[in-house]
């Protein structure tokens, strides 16, 4: 046997003992993948609790002063951040361990490579420029492989985090409009319900059941009954922002899902019990930002929600901030002000939960009275006698065993 096999054989016995250590390091690595996955799942989980209770603290600190509950809150936050932390340290200690077993491991690889190589110079089986050429390719291969290992480990780490929004990155998107909005303005405004059911999820049961209602085209009707009955989730079914799980709902006689609710929210005006203002100035949330607002009608519709003479009294009138979620305004002067962002896009129809439960019963007769003089077709939850008043028709949302029903 020639000189240069033998010299490829021993290099050979060098480059299996590499192969054979970056393989345990790759066992070493997925060994310890399940536990380092549990513990940091254990401390996203754990940061995201004491995020969303500073959150909360911070959005509902008058509530948390008025029952006087600062020290139940601030116990209960700093028991978060101990539990975060501790979750924290948890990560470290096995990152730690890792990181010692990977040191040992080549550690030990590069002294075993070192002798053999060592021995077979000394036997005078292997050059010394051919052991130092191999240790060079061999540092560039450890480095290579494990970059791969760590990548894939990476890789199959961030499952962590697709889980946490997968219910939201993996709903469908709302579906596209198969109407054009130039054919819109000849929709009428009257509504049809046609056997509509409706849960939240498969397991829970119906909060609709079987209703059928007819709302002609500019009809004020008022939807009554006990609470807990369903009847804004049904009008989050009438405005597209629920599905129905059975049964359809019709606008001018094409079906929402034909329509489109992109078509359909351009057609309509809505104000909910949870609808939000955003920073900006009065005008901006009027016009709901609006990129060429008209301010003639801009006014107009805060005349029309009772709130003008309040806006022209305030030091910078219709450009005056109303800071973050809207905390400069009152209650009242909240409403009427979603109130005029609704009449603002000159809806065919206009749906309104409990819209002007904050205001005083003059205020409400005076807001109804100039309501009703738009001649739209107007959906209104209330239980105040006054507004239920101001409707042509009273549709009675009663309960049943399992759902509710027309």
């Amino acid at each position: 046997m020639t000189s240069r096999s033998k010299a490829g054989r021993n290099i050979g016995q060098l480059g299996s003992l590499v192969c054979g250590v970056a393989a345990l390091y790759g066992l070493l690595r997925f060994a310890l993948y399940g536990p380092l996955r549990q513990a940091q799942e254990e401390h996203i989980v754990r940061a995201a609790r004491q995020q969303s209770n500073l959150l909360e603290t911070v959005r509902g600190i008058q509530s948390v002063k008025l029952l006087d509950r600062q020290h139940h809150r601030q116990t209960v936050y700093q028991n978060l951040v101990v539990d975060t932390f501790n979750a924290g340290i948890r990560v470290q200690k096995l990152t730690m361990l890792f990181q010692a077993l990977q040191g040992a491991l080549f550690g030990v690889e590069n002294i075993a490579v070192i002798w053999l190589g060592a021995t077979l110079v000394l036997q005078g089986r292997l050059s010394v420029g051919m052991l130092f050429a191999f240790l060079s390719y061999k540092q560039q291969f450890t480095a290579r492989i494990r970059s791969f290992i760590d990548k894939g480990i990476e890789f199959k780490m961030l499952g962590l985090h697709l889980e946490r929004v997968a219910d939201i990155a993996l709903t469908e998107p709302e579906p596209h409009d198969t109407i054009a909005l130039t054919e819109t303005p000849a929709l009428r405004g009257d509504i049809e319900v046609r056997n509509l059911s409706f849960r939240y999820a498969e397991a829970d049961p119906l909060v609709l059941q079987h209703v059928d209602l007819q709302i002609d085209a500019g009809e004020a009707v008022a939807i009554v009954g006990p609470s807990g009955c369903g009847k804004t989730t049904l009008l989050k079914v009438l405005v597209g922002l629920l599905p129905p799980t059975e049964g359809e709902v019709l606008v001018g006689g094409v079906s929402l899902s034909r329509l489109g609710v992109q078509t359909y929210r351009n057609m309509i005006g809505t104000v909910m019990q949870d609808d939000q203002l955003f920073t900006g100035s009065i005008a901006d949330n009027i016009s709901f930002f609006d990129q060429a607002p008209d301010q003639d009608w801009i006014e107009a519709c805060a005349q029309r929600a009772a709130l003008h003479q309040d806006i022209v009294t305030m030091p910078m009138g219709y450009s005056t901030l109303i800071g973050d979620m809207g905390t400069v305004l009152s209650g009242g002067q909240k409403q009427r002000l979603l109130l005029a962002r609704a009449l603002y896009k000159r809806p065919k129809m206009l749906f309104l939960d409990e819209a002007t439960s904050h205001l005083d019963v003059p205020r409400e007769q005076l807001i109804n009275d100039t309501i009703k003089q738009l001649k739209i077709t107007r959906v209104i939850i209330a239980h105040r006698p006054e507004t239920i008043a101001s409707a042509d028709r009273v549709i009675l949302l009663h309960g049943a065993p399992v759902a509710c029903g027309v």
